[in-house]
């Protein structure tokens, strides 16, 4: 009886991944970036806010950072986008707070509220993504930058992270 029992239980659970398999989230799935185009370059900045909470800054090159068209299915979207005007890939960002996907950003700027953060050392990552949420990849590597903040240190940034800084005009 055991023995029945735990077969079917095996059974269900193959069945159940299987299930959640063809609902898969695209959002952490790669694509690359593609031969014809740039690779785009990430910096983030981050500065207190006069009210409360911060203010965080995209730095971008090479990239055109947009919402998703209207009009298209989620399977037209999992292609790469190219601009025909720039030639830079199309798409938007995804914002992780300690892990955590907060939201999409379409804008260079975006206000984060005190109530995002824990004390001690938080993450802000930002990933580079088609329309169909998938993330960049060039070089073996995702398009990808992360600040360590402690808001109880100065400079509360301790670190950053960039796979593909931006170039500072003066370099």
């Amino acid at each position: 009886m055991k023995f029945i029992i735990g077969f079917i239980l095996l059974f269900v659970s193959i069945f159940n991944v299987t299930g959640q398999e063809m609902v898969m989230d695209h959002s952490h799935m790669p694509i690359n970036v593609p031969t014809n185009a740039k690779i785009p370059a990430l910096s983030l900045h981050l500065s207190k806010d006069a009210m409360s909470g911060y203010n965080l800054t995209l730095q971008l090159q090479r990239y055109e950072l947009m919402p998703p068209p209207e009009g298209f299915s989620m399977a037209d979207l999992m292609s790469a986008t190219i601009s025909p005007s720039s030639g830079f890939i199309e798409g938007h960002a995804h914002l992780y707070i300690n892990g955590v996907k907060i939201q999409r950003i379409y804008g260079e700027n975006i206000h984060l509220p005190d109530s995002l953060f824990k004390s001690s050392v938080n993450t802000i990552s930002v990933t580079l993504n088609n329309h169909g949420h998938m993330y960049w990849v060039a070089k073996d590597k995702k398009v990808v930058a992360t600040l360590y903040v402690d808001q109880d240190k100065t400079p509360f940034v301790t670190y950053i992270f960039e796979s593909f800084p931006i170039k500072k005009i003066n370099q």
